[in-house]
């Protein structure tokens, strides 16, 4: 599986087997008293032969230097053609304003996506 591009949107659905985003593509977030910023992250994926069990690795970097990692599972449907897509609906935890960054890792792909974050 390659990751042939990535960005971050308000929200993301499948409709009638095509990707739809609403809100558009994100590079702020303005947070309420919660400190969460929920973005969608969308992800544009190339099939590879072979291509099984697949994992997107989510490193996200916060302005003081803190980590977080998650893994998340490529949707199966995702895999089934030479061009698709998978969401991941997320509430990133923005303790302090600045500029957070995702770094995406699947097989030899990497993308990084940066947020900054304001009150």
């Amino acid at each position: 599986m390659i990751i042939t591009g990535a960005f971050l949107a308000e929200a993301a659905s499948s409709e009638h087997n095509k990707l739809n985003v609403r809100g558009g593509v994100l590079s702020s977030y303005q947070v309420g008293p919660d400190r969460i910023a929920n973005v969608t992250l969308v992800v544009l994926t190339q099939a590879e032969a072979g291509d099984k069990a697949v994992r997107l690795n989510i490193e996200a970097i916060k302005p003081n230097g803190d980590t977080q990692v998650l893994q998340v599972a490529i949707p199966e449907v995702s895999m089934k053609s030479q061009n698709g897509f998978a969401f991941f609906p997320m509430a990133i935890g923005a303790e302090t304003n600045g500029r957070y960054a995702l770094i995406l890792t699947c097989g030899s792909s990497t993308h990084s996506l940066n947020l900054t974050v304001f009150e």
